[in-house]
């Protein structure tokens, strides 16, 4: 492993690391929240092979509201898990911007000297501000949908495996897809970085 990463990833965990319970706090919802809603395909399916094509309306009555109560919990763990991975966000955001400043005022004159003062500025106000967006976006939205995938494919598998061996057959495709909009994306971002310190 490249060892300039290596040191990078041992001082992200560091900046993490006084969080780690709330961190938790959020996979476990991201979890829980995936495995709950998927029973919703269970609770359709009875919906109409024992409800409605057997006009059993007690039970059809108790399939909905329990679809109702798996929405309204599925809902409110994505707020409570949405509100965590937003505080840790910004509480992570607050350590490293106090130590960049306490960083830039233990640097020497020679490298103000040698800086762009829009690059320090861009470093202090896009940076920074990325980590906030790995945290409350991209982190939770990467475990949220590992999960989510997770959750499906078993349920596709209980209900029909000739439907779940159609689904996966096609998935190289899209995760192809979705690679090569990434990279795009990647090389946008850092194009705008840059030209975000020239304006500076």
């Amino acid at each position: 492993m490249d060892p300039t990463r290596e040191r990078d990833r041992r001082r992200i965990l560091r900046l993490f690391a006084p969080y780690r319970w709330r961190l938790g706090a959020v996979l476990f919802l991201i979890v829980v929240s995936a495995g709950i809603a998927s029973l919703q395909p269970f609770l359709l399916r009875d919906v109409l092979d024992k409800g409605l094509f057997k006009h059993n309306t007690t039970l059809l009555t108790e399939l909905v509201l329990a679809m109702i109560a798996i929405a309204t919990a599925t809902a409110a763990f994505s707020v409570w898990q949405t509100y965590q991975s937003n505080v840790v966000g910004q509480r992570v955001m607050h350590d490293l911007r106090a130590a960049v400043y306490r960083r830039l005022q233990r640097m020497s004159l020679a490298f103000f000297t040698r800086t762009r003062t829009g690059e320090v500025q861009s470093r202090i106000a896009n940076d920074i501000g990325g980590v906030q967006n790995v945290v409350t976006s991209t982190a939770t939205s990467i475990a949220s949908n590992v999960t989510t995938v997770v959750s499906v494919i078993v349920a596709m598998v209980v209900l029909d495996w000739r439907l779940a061996a159609f689904s996966l057959g096609v998935l190289p495709f899209f995760v192809w897809m979705t690679r090569r909009v990434g990279r795009e994306r990647q090389r946008i971002a850092g194009e705008r970085q840059g030209r975000l310190a020239d304006m500076s």
